[in-house]
Order: structure tokens, then C-alpha cells, then sequence
């Protein structure tokens, strides 16, 4: 606890009365608030001996008064200092609310995309599994032929591969989530999360996720179950 303490700024010693809470920050304003100290104006002007402020932040207290109030407080400094208030180069003001609302605008769209890509991403995936299986089909079909004819049903040969599908679709989903939560944590051990953000693996999304990975698993697996499952036992012997 560093509350009572002093410490020496610019060759002034000053007495820490408190601390600031943690919080996310999206923007900076000339630097992130936790590598920042805060000291009276008047202790400011009298060690710098500056007597004017070249800026200011303010908050509106509800975000629908923004506009208005930016617009008043231009107002009152142009008649203060004399200066057209419709005079953007005069004074500039930096509007978080406009900048926030295109950055969700442009989150919105980027996360479109990336739910683009995720989905056909899942789909190569899924044409990926299928492949595969037609080639374990074609490798086994001497197995298969075989198994039918020891008295193995159809309906058992289909259920198999359809399970061996869906084993292999586990796989694969099981080790993305297990990567997407060790970057996740990789991000937040290594401070990243200050600059970029903090990566959250929603147990929404994960859960969406499996479902799909499953039902494209499934897909992707009937069609080469099927086929063996419908192979004649006296012509897959002979292969």
C-alpha cells in the first residue's frame, strides 16, 4: 500500500493521498492512466509557472448529451477568447462518443468477417474429413467384406464410421479449444491485454462450436459410412 507515502517528482516531494482504481482503457489519451500521476492544478502552475490550460477533458453525464454539450462549451470558450465558435481550427476537439461509435461499427463488420471465415473454415474442414473417411473406406473395404460376411449388419458397418467420424471431428475441435484458451491465457500472462484487449473464450461460442463441428462431423461422415455400408461382402473380398 503505497497510501501515506511520499515520493519525489521533478525534485518535489508529494504525499500519495490515493489510488486509482484498475480499468479497461480504450484509447489514450497522451498515455494510458496507470503509468500516469495526478497533482493539484495549482501545485502544477506553481512548479511549471504556466498560467493557462492548452486542454481539458470533460464527460458529458449522459452520452446523449455529448453533442449538445460540446457545442456549449465551444460556445463559451469563443466568447471567452474571442474566436468564431463554428471555427473547427480555432479549437480542436477530440469527440470519443463519434470515434467509439465507428469503432463498434467497424467491430461489428469485422466480426462478421471473422464469423465468415469460421464457417467456411469449418466447411473446408468438414470436405477435409470426408475425404479422409473415403480413403479409410477404400482401405478397408476387404475388412468390411468380412465383417458382412461373419453376419455384421449394414446398419453396424454404418454406425461405425459414422463414430469413427465423429471421434476424429472430436479431435480436431477439442484441440482448437484447447489452443484458443492457451492463447488466451498467453495474451493475459505476457500483459498483452493492456494494449490489446483481453481475449475471452465464451462458453457460448465454445458450446456453438462443438455443435457445429458435430453436425458438419456428421455430415461429412455419412456419405463414405453409407457407401460402405451398402458394399456387396463377395466383391469386397476380392479386393
Amino acid at each position: 500500500d503505497v497510501v501515506g507515502k511520499v515520493v519525489e517528482l521533478g525534485g518535489s516531494p508529494f504525499t500519495v493521498i490515493g489510488v486509482l482504481r484498475p480499468k479497461e482503457q480504450d484509447s489514450a489519451y497522451s498515455g494510458r492512466d496507470h503509468s500516469k500521476l495526478v497533482i493539484p492544478e495549482s501545485t502544477f502552475r506553481a512548479l511549471t509557472g504556466r498560467r493557462y490550460l492548452d486542454d481539458f477533458i470533460y464527460r458529458a453525464e449522459r452520452p446523449e448529451l455529448n453533442a449538445g454539450l460540446t457545442r456549449k462549451i465551444r460556445e463559451a470558450l469563443a466568447r471567452r477568447m474571442h474566436f468564431d465558435p463554428t471555427d473547427d481550427q480555432a479549437i480542436q476537439v477530440w469527440n470519443t462518443t463519434e470515434m467509439f461509435e465507428f469503432f463498434d461499427t467497424f467491430m461489428l463488420a469485422f466480426n462478421a468477417f471473422l464469423g465468415f471465415m469460421g464457417l467456411l473454415t469449418l466447411v473446408v474442414g468438414g470436405i477435409g474429413v470426408s475425404n479422409i473417411m473415403n480413403v479409410v473406406v477404400d482401405e478397408r473395404t476387404r475388412e468390411i467384406g468380412i465383417k458382412m460376411a461373419l453376419g455384421a449388419k449394414g446398419r453396424t458397418i454404418l454406425l461405425q464410421f459414422l463414430a469413427e467420424t465423429l471421434v476424429l471431428t472430436a479431435v480436431g475441435g477439442v484441440s482448437g479449444l484447447v489452443i484458443a484458451a492457451g492463447i488466451c491465457r498467453i495474451v493475459s500472462e505476457l500483459g498483452l491485454d493492456k494494449t490489446i484487449g483481453n481475449p475471452v473464450l465464451s462458453p457460448g461460442i465454445a458450446v456453438l462450436t462443438t455443435v457445429a463441428l458435430g453436425l458438419i462431423g456428421f455430415v461429412a461422415g455419412y456419405f463414405p459410412a453409407r457407401d460402405a455400408a451398402r458394399l456387396d461382402p463377395v466383391v469386397a473380398m476380392k479386393v
